[in-house]
């Protein structure tokens, strides 16, 4: 028999579908316009495999967001703190540090023009994301009313995730001489918000 036999020889894959995700955030964050076709290359296998596990690429992106949700959830579980109030602060600066490790994919997250395609995975694995966001909070202060709460989780959502979008796109205004990092300045923010 003649012929190249590496181009004849099936590539197996112990876990494909994890493999493309991984190869999609990788390409998501280093190139413009990442296809299918060039994940299913640089996962080494056939330009069809993707559509085995990935419909479209909608579904591609809906599972990188999945995914990123995941990271930014063992992240925030990663927080070891002696206190609830310090542990916010923490949690506040690792979500900063997801989102300036992976920005392309932290911006997919939170983009519903992106990821049209709202998976049960996608769906999942954000509200877990946000659901240690409101057990940190309501750890502050567990006698807190209802309505307190309410508007305390979305306050300091709002402040963790604004101040990590500022940061990425370099907008974030300082004028207090005391506060150069970008932690430091998330770190009082949520400070002054849970400060009875």
């Amino acid at each position: 028999m003649t012929g190249d036999p590496a181009k004849k020889a099936p590539y197996h894959h112990g876990d494909l579908r994890s493999t493309l995700v991984r190869v999609g955030r990788t390409l998501l964050e280093t190139e413009t316009n990442p296809s299918l076709r060039a994940i299913a290359r640089a996962a080494q296998v056939s330009h069809g495999a993707p559509m085995h596990h990935f419909p479209s690429w909608a579904h591609l992106l809906a599972a990188c967001a999945a995914d990123g949700f995941r990271e930014l959830s063992g992240d925030l579980q990663a927080v070891d703190a002696a206190t609830p109030e310090t542990r916010l602060m923490d949690m506040g600066a690792a979500y900063l540090a997801f989102a300036q490790r992976s920005p392309v994919v932290f911006r997919l997250m939170f983009n519903r023009s992106a990821v049209t395609v709202r998976t049960e995975e996608f769906q999942r694995d954000s509200s877990a994301a946000y659901h240690l966001l409101q057990h940190a909070v309501r750890a502050t202060d567990p006698g807190m009313s209802d309505a307190r709460f309410d508007a305390l989780i979305n306050t300091v959502w709002a402040l963790i995730h604004g101040i990590s979008v500022l940061e990425l796109e370099q907008q974030i205004c300082r004028s207090a001489e005391d506060i150069t990092d970008t932690r430091d300045f998330l770190r009082h923010g949520l400070r002054q918000l849970i400060q009875p």
